[in-house]
């Protein structure tokens, strides 16, 4: 039967459920009967008997249609759509229970291009991870054939009668076009449910059987096939199995990579279901524990500790003992993950695998001070007594253990690491070598080199997630950056690195947030570096170091507020945590130099003076430009007079020539001032102009500001020109403005430039600033003057 008016079905469910249904209810009733006058009969007389409507004004909210058969009864919707399958004959009703069955499993192919939200299938969603928008073709059929091709060869039938017969419910309204897809689906989902309503579980299972088998033959994509494969139950044979496994791992796979580690996570637990052999078993679990890792509370540990029980060989035995036991460090369990090394008894057979038992041990007691005092003892003594039997990577990590101690100078330190890198090493501890090369190198100040460790360690041994090395080798990544004063890089490194599990406590003090918090302060976005850190709780989180770095950021940030008490309370905490963990020396956080900032700014000057001198010793033992100037700035600055002048030049003299820009416009500033107070202003103003130019070419908001107010305060009434105006523009600063002021937007600049839309915001604010301007539309006239002027 052809469907009703509009106007006739109005007046029918009306008549039915009373004058004030509002048109919602009218819309989802027509839709969810197709408009036939029997089966909306049906749906009006479950709805009334057992889902009274109340129009909007009577008391209460309005309820919405239900959209699952299960809340209708008696069930007469649901007999009359049953009744008009049996009538449509067994072709027709395979058809129709296959398309509804497959609405929630297609490929997105066949949504791309639809506008309304609702009908996008996304992650998560009911009975299946969907598939979010991919490239053109990552999910298509072989060429030529459409929906309703695939649809006719899963089910058998005629291919010219399945187009026939989707054209027909549709012009009746019975299906749907999604716009700009070539899916058709259920006019509702109660019509849906009531077509699949009494089809038994395991033809629905037969038929995704079938699809993905189908898929496969076709060439679709890995993901199209796992869809199905999700609402399968598992193969009986080990072929099928075997099948199936690779199928679901090629698409968690995919999904990975994509960044859709849900979509992932939910292949391989079905791949899980299958009956497969141990060995493969414990790879999925591993895969599967590397995704959970950083997505649950639980971190991936259950399916981590089943892959080391399922592992038979020792060296297997290993991986995945080191892959348990880094994931149990980073929940604040080090003893746990030190028991599960243990466990795995002996290896004297095996000596390069119990090195690496003993290497990864190492790394995992960074998240305890007794237990990293321990660790090191024994490694030590092992070194005297029988130093062949001891690594480059274990000799690499005494190294480490001795320069935070203050007991050895950079150059030593980098002389004997540089030797270690060039000494044989096992595969398997390569990486470990890189990573401890790479922080020692770091410190030392040399960037390029740590850099060029790091991208090795990353790109060239496959490290997972769950590696102890993964992290580390990323922490010192950005280490890197924040020590050049690449702020707005340290900035895009971190973005993606902040997130905790949807339902985890937030601890959040890690090395990448402090990291963030410094860069904020740096670019003087104070407030959203408070917004970033509230709730953040460090007594709350396991004793590792990365607590102990959170401390010094949030002391910088109050420091930058104007809370100079509350900020020598985290420097000082953050030295205790230190001390506690044998971390004697200054190369890891400069906790002592921000602490006598404070107690000057306090007036404790004798407290100020001690902790100077202490640095400034340490630093004489490492014997790097980085710490011999901040060592040599706060000494002067908290020592006064003229022997205060004479150290602070010093520092301005060691720091001049290197890249250490921060550094040096710190010294600057505080050798001017003290010039300024001293009654050498003139003395101080080329000093003072100097570190406020290095500031605005670095892009230090906050140096660029103290440096502004101590010109101001050296009697400077006019602003050094250089710095403002077109000439002050950078490079990048001139590019993205004159984009802008060819009327792009930011996200457009930031698409052609290949830049994070934060960068481009942050170059619009700083070139606004410099040009004197407050509105994008200012921006031509100025450009264009100033291409105007004579040279």
């Amino acid at each position: 039967m052809a469907p009703l008016s509009r106007p006739a079905a109005a007046k029918l469910v009306r008549g039915v459920l009373g004058a004030d249904t509002s048109d919602t209810w009218v819309d989802g009733c027509v839709r969810a009967g197709a408009g036939n006058p029997l089966l909306l009969r049906a749906l009006l007389d479950d709805l009334r008997a057992v889902f009274p409507y109340r129009g909007p004004d009577s008391d209460g909210m309005e309820p919405r249609l239900p959209e699952s058969c299960a809340d209708l009864y008696p069930g007469a919707f649901v007999a009359a759509v049953s009744w008009w399958l049996k009538s449509a004959g067994p072709g027709s009703s395979g058809v129709a229970r296959a398309l509804a069955e497959l609405e929630h499993s297609a490929p997105e192919r066949y949504n791309e291009g639809g506008t309304e939200k609702a009908e996008r299938w996304t992650p998560g969603g009911p009975g299946l991870p969907g598939l979010p928008p991919g490239p053109a073709g990552h999910h298509e059929p072989g060429p030529g054939q459409d929906f309703a091709d695939f649809l006719a060869e899963l089910t058998g039938a005629d291919p010219d009668r399945v187009g026939g017969w989707v054209t027909a419910m549709i012009r009746l309204g019975v299906l749907r076009h999604v716009p700009g897809s070539a899916l058709p689906r259920f006019a509702h989902p109660l019509l849906r449910g009531a077509v699949l309503d009494g089809w038994p579980r395991s033809q629905r299972q037969a038929l995704h059987h079938r699809a993905a088998d189908l898929r496969q033959r076709r060439g679709d994509g890995a993901e199209a096939v796992a869809g199905h494969l999700l609402r399968t139950a598992p193969a009986g044979a080990a072929g099928d199995a075997a099948s199936v496994d690779k199928a679901l791992r090629a698409a968690a796979a995919d999904a990975s990579r994509a960044g859709r580690t849900g979509a992932a996570a939910s292949y391989l637990r079905r791949a899980l279901d299958e009956p497969l052999p141990r060995e493969r078993r414990s790879a999925v679990l591993t895969e599967l524990g590397e995704l959970e890792f950083a997505t649950l509370r639980t971190g991936g540990i259950p399916r981590l500790a089943e892959a080391l029980r399922l592992q038979e060989r020792p060296r297997d035995r290993v991986l995945a003992a080191v892959s348990l036991g880094n994931a149990l460090a980073n929940r604040g369990r080090p003893h746990a993950a030190l028991d599960v090394m243990r466990e795995l008894g002996p290896l004297d057979a095996e000596p390069v695998l119990a090195r690496t038992v003993q290497t990864a041990s190492a790394f995992f007691s960074d998240h305890d001070p007794e237990i990293r005092r321990a660790v090191y003892t024994r490694l030590h003594e092992r070194a005297e007594h029988s130093p062949e039997g001891i690594s480059p990577a274990q000799h690499a990590l005494l190294i480490r253990y001795r320069v935070t101690a203050g007991l050895l100078s950079a150059e030593s330190a980098v002389r004997q690491i540089r030797r270690l890198l060039t000494a044989p090493e096992d595969p398997l501890l390569v990486p470990y070598l890189l990573a401890v090369a790479a922080a020692v190198t770091q410190w030392a100040d040399v960037p390029d080199e740590a850099e060029r460790l790091i991208r090795t360690g990353l790109t060239e041994h496959r490290l997972t997630p769950l590696h102890p090395v993964h992290r580390s080798l990323l922490n010192t990544w950005v280490d890197t950056a924040a020590a050049r004063g690449h702020y707005r890089r340290v900035l895009e490194e971190t973005a993606d690195r902040l997130r905790t599990p949807d339902d985890a406590a937030r601890t959040g003090a890690s090395n990448f947030l402090a990291h963030r918090v410094l860069a904020l302060v740096e670019c003087d976005r104070s407030a959203e570096a408070e917004r970033l850190i509230a709730g953040v709780n460090v007594d709350e989180t396991h004793d590792s170091w990365e607590p102990n770095r959170f401390l010094y950021a949030r002391g910088a940030l109050r420091a930058s507020v104007g809370d100079p008490a509350g900020a020598l309370a985290d420097f000082r905490e953050c030295g205790r945590r230190q001390l506690g963990r044998d971390v004697v020396g200054i190369v890891v956080t400069p906790w002592r130099s921000a602490a006598v900032e404070c107690h000057l700014l306090l007036g404790e000057a004798p407290q100020a003076l001690a902790l100077a001198e202490e640095e400034s010793r340490y630093a004489a033992v490492w014997g790097t430009p980085r710490v011999q100037g901040r060592a040599l700035r706060v000494l002067g600055a908290a020592t006064g007079g003229r022997r205060g002048l004479e150290l602070t030049a010093q520092a301005v003299d060691v720091l001049r020539g290197t890249s250490l820009d921060a550094e040096l416009i710190s010294a600057l500033v505080t050798h001017g001032l003290q010039l300024t107070a001293s009654g050498q202003p003139r003395q101080a103003r080329p000093l003072l102009r100097e570190a406020a130019a290095a500031a605005e070419r670095l892009g230090a908001v906050r140096l660029s500001g103290t440096a502004e107010r101590a010109l101001r305060a050296s009697g400077t009434r006019r602003w050094n020109a250089t710095l403002t105006g077109p000439g002050a523009l950078t490079a990048g600063e001139r590019r993205i403005a004159a984009l802008a002021a060819d009327g792009r937007t930011n996200a457009e600049i930031s698409e052609l430039l290949h830049l994070a839309l934060r960068t481009v915001e942050t170059h619009l604010t700083s070139t606004y600033r410099k040009l004197g301007i407050r509105r994008r539309g200012d921006l031509p006239a100025v450009l264009n003057s100033a291409a105007d002027e004579p040279a």
